[in-house]
């Protein structure tokens, strides 16, 4: 090898030393722009939280929409709360407003401290649904009202007319149930906790939903009287929550919410699996043996193979947080092959 090739590839080796060295030194520059613009990015990402996050924090005073389409003002966060159903009793808890509560109704017994602070005094009873005590409302001095529902319509108007700001809640499906949590939330001045109550609820409910695509529908006759017999029909959160669990509630058909059934019906729907709710059955001495041993039952799949269950009705008919819980069940019981043993 001649000196003057031996030169050519020197210079040839120094120009691509050089070469890679100019290339690691854009990369290293890339990578540390690359960085920067990372760190630039988090800084944005954190900025744009922090103003969605006021965004979503609601000021007072503010105004909000109700179940009756009535536009509320509420001038400052509410500190004195009156619920008038379990069911918002249950959403206020729930978003961690149950210290705000100052009166409820006879039937708010959940959670447990409701119950406890009833019987010490520290919540005023201020009726039930349909017999509120107007004049202890006002004496109580709320600062706001939740109500329930059209037979509450006229207590409504009675607080209004004494200036006190009243929210209406109707909802008629889960869909509204989550649409009411956050309503509340914006309200009482935790709508964030409320949203994120909402967002789990819904990941819970997807859930459910999920696993029981591809399953076969089952038959589900639920009883919600038994002389006479009553069972439930479209436009019922019970009905909804079978649906939505899996299941084919075989008076899918009726033309009122509550229909009153006779036992040949359901001999001849045949339904796989029976439901009960255990709140006022056992008051009644129903029992799975007596269910089984009503006449022409025998023939039923429920029966023959021991499909006969109790549940809290609580779960199914109070539009609030718990329906989760109530449709969590009934998946159980319905397809207990995807959910585990009831």
């Amino acid at each position: 090898m001649g000196k003057t090739t031996t030169a050519v590839l020197a210079i040839a080796l120094v120009v691509m030393v050089v070469a890679l060295a100019y290339e690691a030194a854009i990369i290293q520059r890339l990578q540390e722009e690359n960085n920067q613009l990372g760190e630039l990015v988090a800084q944005l990402e954190q900025q744009v939280s922090i103003l969605q996050e006021k965004l979503e924090t609601p000021s007072y005073p503010l105004a909000v929409v109700d179940d009756f389409n009535r536009t509320i003002a509420i001038a400052e966060e509410p500190k004195r709360i009156v619920s008038l159903a379990p069911s918002n009793t249950e959403i206020l808890y729930a978003i961690g407003a149950g210290d705000k509560l100052i009166g409820v109704t006879r039937y708010c017994d959940y959670p447990q401290e409701v119950i406890e602070r009833k019987n010490t005094g520290d919540l005023a009873v201020v009726g039930g649904f349909s017999d509120v005590n107007i004049e202890l409302i006002v004496s109580l001095k709320p600062d706001l009202v939740i109500a329930f529902g059209t037979l509450q319509v006229n207590v409504v108007k009675a607080l209004e007319g004494h200036g006190i700001p009243v929210i209406a809640l109707n909802p008629q499906d889960i869909e509204g149930v989550l649409k009411d949590i956050e309503l509340v939330g914006k309200a009482v001045g935790l709508y964030k906790e409320a949203k994120q109550l909402v967002a789990n609820l819904s990941s819970r409910i997807d859930l459910v939903q999920n696993k029981v695509a591809s399953a076969p529908k089952v038959k589900v006759y639920y009883e919600l009287w038994y002389d006479p017999l009553m069972s439930v029909g479209p436009g019922t959160f019970i009905h909804d929550l079978i649906t939505i669990a899996g299941g084919e509630n075989i008076f899918h058909d009726a033309k009122t919410q509550y229909p009153i059934i006779s036992a040949e019906e359901v001999i001849s729907r045949n339904p796989d699996v029976i439901i009960l709710p255990d709140s006022y059955m056992a008051e009644y001495n129903i029992t799975v043996d007596q269910v089984k041993n009503r006449p022409g039952w025998s023939a039923i799949n429920a029966v023959k193979n021991d499909k006969i269950y109790f549940i809290d009705e609580d779960l199914l008919v109070r539009p609030g947080p718990r329906l989760v819980d109530g449709l969590e069940q009934l998946a159980k019981i319905i397809h207990p092959e995807l959910f585990g043993a009831s």
